[in-house]
């Protein structure tokens, strides 16, 4: 689940990486998002790069912090698997926005993928679903195109959307009644349907330092739709993100 945009930045990082290196890696970096999904400021975050498998076992950064999973390869370049990781919470210290409607807890979850990486070309589809009673669940579509593999060189374009069920957009994006009555910024109660939440696009830059080194700079924006740009806690429907951080494979 997609909730902070550093999993976001993270998820696209790791995600679009991986066919065009093919190898283990660790590293991280730096991340710059907005203080939350919505908001009008930005902080800057760590962003740890960890991509690690043997057989169908891995670890990876795949879904925002480090999680575990297990996949196998059904067909050329079609590889299927579920995952279990941690989902980022949101603090209401983070926003004038924010005050008096409490925080979103930091969260185990799990889920269900499909990758598909038919030459330059990768796709994916996963759904992932917090194991907090009535934090919800998303489905995520996403696809990249690396348009230029040369030298040290590989350059990735890509882009996603993102879709979310009654209770996670209610969690992220709605206002309760009793919510509204604490509201340091006077919200009004506001009840998000189920829908789509964001729709994202993104380039990636990994530039080779030798056959072990390679920095990673990434940069896209992404844009609340729906019931979830809305939302009264919205300060701004559309945001960039970024990254930049050194991997080591091996």
């Amino acid at each position: 689940m997609i909730q902070d945009p550093r999993s976001l930045c993270l998820c696209f990082l790791l995600g679009a990486m991986q066919p065009a290196v093919g190898q283990d890696l660790v590293g991280g970096g730096l991340a710059v998002i907005p203080a939350y999904p919505g908001a009008d400021s930005y902080r800057v975050l760590p962003a740890p790069i960890v991509n690690f498998q043997r057989g169908p076992f891995f670890i990876s950064n795949s879904q925002g912090l480090p999680g575990l999973g297990l996949k196998t390869e059904i067909a050329p370049g079609l590889n299927v698997g579920v995952r279990a990781g941690f989902g980022l919470g949101r603090k209401e210290s983070r926003s004038d926005r924010l005050s008096g409607l409490g925080d979103i807890d930091a969260h185990a979850q799990y889920g269900v993928f499909a990758d598909w990486a038919p030459g330059r070309w990768r796709a994916s589809v996963s759904y992932t679903q917090a194991a907090k009673s009535g934090y919800g669940g998303t489905l995520a579509v996403r696809g990249s195109y690396a348009i230029w593999q040369g030298g040290k060189h590989d350059v990735q374009v890509g882009a996603g959307l993102e879709w979310g069920n009654r209770d996670h957009m209610q969690t992220w994006f709605g206002v309760t009644p009793e919510q509204a009555a604490h509201s340091g910024a006077g919200l009004a109660s506001y009840r998000p349907s189920s829908g789509l939440r964001s729709g994202s696009a993104f380039a990636l830059w990994t530039y080779r330092l030798d056959q072990r080194w390679r920095v990673v700079t990434l940069l896209g924006v992404q844009s609340l739709m729906g019931d979830a740009a809305d939302s009264p806690i919205v300060e701004r429907k559309t945001a960039a993100f970024g990254s930049v951080g050194l991997a080591y494979s091996f």
